[in-house]
């Protein structure tokens, strides 16, 4: 992928991306003064309204429909990325190896979809990226497609690619990403994270060596993206498996990131950079046990965490929120009613209307999976 050079014309107002745009920084102790000045309700938010929902990727033919990513555009529209493979013996997508990544949009915020527009296929390997798309500071959307083979000698590789027409088309496969020797799988959805110097973190996992422990990372890019450097551990231990780290701007400055772990009982753990990424504190374990994490903020300054709940008591998709920067939690709703773990992976957007769209894939039926979204309102 060529350099993501800024183009002119394109002015953005403040708040145009409702969950903190670029993430900039802030001044130290701005959020905890904010806190002390909310109102009892704005500290105590603990739920969410589900208002409706809609279908957005199915059919009558099995097929594993997955890994789904929302983004809102410039003009408008609402562009939804996932991963559309064959019916599978066992319904399970990580057995296949003939995904492709497609997209669908919605002119009328999210009530009608378009038929399935391909955007990456190849022969004899599984894509998938709609659910690592992420918009930049210009408009532009770049997607980290990953094709795999799970048959045989497992392999898999990472390659941007990027549109600068709202995903009509999409350009060739840039330089591979490459930031762990064995493995490396971004977990980038929303918008560039962007620090107080200009350059673009990415929240990564992988690992170093084959069977190796896998831990949550971010690395860097001082040119808008056209090449990543060095990284930076988020969460490594000897004992835990850490997966996907979702990253969010405070409003007090520090960057907060919430990682998947993948073995029992898989709790969310939760890690603090207080220096724009470049060293983090000591995971903790978080009162919920969420995969796929996507975080969120809210109106009231509250944080969302969007996750694939892997409580036995409730499968699905939930979200809770924490009104004091992640030093508690609630949990605030159930987003989808699962019948196991294999669905999730949430990605929200907030619509000029002041709800927010959240998509996500469903558990397999009759070895059929689906993207949904559903319509949410904060409770204020």
């Amino acid at each position: 992928m060529g350099p993501l050079q800024p183009r002119h014309g394109r002015e953005r107002k403040a708040g145009d991306r409702g969950h903190g745009g670029l993430h900039r920084r802030l001044p130290p102790g701005h959020l905890h003064e904010s806190w002390r000045a909310c109102p009892e309700f704005l500290r105590g938010l603990s739920y969410m309204k589900i208002l409706e929902r809609v279908p957005i990727a199915g059919g009558s033919e099995p097929h594993s429909r997955a890994l789904a990513g929302v983004q809102q555009l410039e003009n408008g529209d609402l562009l939804v990325g996932y991963r559309l493979a064959s019916r599978h013996v066992v319904g399970d997508h990580d057995m296949i190896d003939d995904g492709a990544v497609v997209t669908t949009r919605s002119k009328d915020g999210g009530r009608t979809w378009s038929e399935p527009h391909p955007v990456a296929a190849l022969p004899g390997w599984d894509c998938s990226g709609g659910n690592r798309m992420v918009q930049t500071p210009d408009g532009d959307l770049v997607m980290f497609v990953m094709k795999a083979r799970r048959v045989g000698s497992p392999e898999s590789h990472v390659h941007p690619i990027r549109s600068t027409d709202g995903g009509l088309t999409w350009g060739p496969m840039g330089e591979e990403l490459a930031l762990f020797g064995a493995f490396t799988e971004p977990h980038a959805m929303d918008h560039a994270v962007i620090t107080s110097d200009g350059d673009w973190m990415l929240p990564i996992y992988g690992a170093d060596k084959p069977g190796g422990s896998t831990y949550a990372a971010v690395a860097f890019s001082s040119d808008l993206g056209r090449t990543w450097g060095h990284k930076t551990v988020v969460a490594r231990s000897s004992k835990i498996i850490f997966y996907e780290p979702a990253v969010i701007r405070l409003p007090d400055g520090r960057f907060m990131a919430v990682i998947r772990t993948q073995e029992p009982p898989f709790d969310s753990y939760l890690s603090y950079s207080s220096d724009e990424g470049r060293t983090w504190t000591e995971p903790r374990p978080q009162p919920f046990q969420g995969q796929t994490p996507f975080l969120f903020q809210l109106r009231s300054r509250a944080v969302a965490c969007f996750y694939r709940d892997r409580d036995p008591k409730r499968p699905g998709v939930s979200v809770s929120m924490t009104a004091d920067g992640g030093e508690t939690w609630k949990y605030a709703a159930q987003v989808y009613q699962g019948t196991d773990w294999n669905c999730g992976y949430p990605s929200v957007v907030r619509l000029p209307d002041g709800r927010l769209f959240c998509v996500y894939y469903s558990c397999y039926e009759a070895f059929n999976s689906e993207v949904h979204g559903v319509y949410l309102s904060e409770d204020e």
